[in-house]
């Protein structure tokens, strides 16, 4: 009987453990609640080869206009992860705003120093950026 105990506390503290958002995508969460739209896409590429670049950091103007429809942006939550290599996972969030979610993916790279963001997608269509197997798992 103490040992179904243990596999059902085992089983429970499993299921409980959060989903990993890294510290990109909270820094960024973070910047965007405080600073605005132009602040989240340099928080989240911040030490990753893509930071400063402005076709990239141009799509900020793209979190205005979801912005324009959505409302103002409340938070996140990540609904799942995908490890690729050790050193390389995919995190599938959604960017919660008054009045609609925005789906997004971030490609995560870890370096001795930490991980960093190489790619995002985001996009108010769910199919566009979640695969199926993440919304039917």
């Amino acid at each position: 009987m103490k040992w179904w105990l243990g596999v059902i506390f085992s089983l429970m503290a499993g299921l409980a453990q959060a989903l990993d958002a890294g510290e990109p995508l909270q820094r960024a969460s973070k910047a965007y609640l405080a600073q605005g739209a132009d602040a989240f896409i340099p928080a989240l590429l911040e030490g990753s080869p893509m930071e400063g670049e402005a076709g990239v950091l141009a799509q900020s103007q793209s979190l205005h206009q979801v912005e324009s429809f959505y409302g103002a942006y409340q938070g996140f939550d990540v609904i799942y992860e995908k490890p690729l290599t050790a050193r390389v996972r995919l995190v599938y969030y959604i960017m919660n705003y008054e009045n609609s979610p925005l789906f997004a993916v971030a490609t995560y790279y870890r370096r001795a120093s930490g991980e960093i963001v190489t790619h995002f997608n985001f996009n108010t269509k769910m199919w566009d950026v979640l695969p199926s197997d993440v919304v039917f798992r």
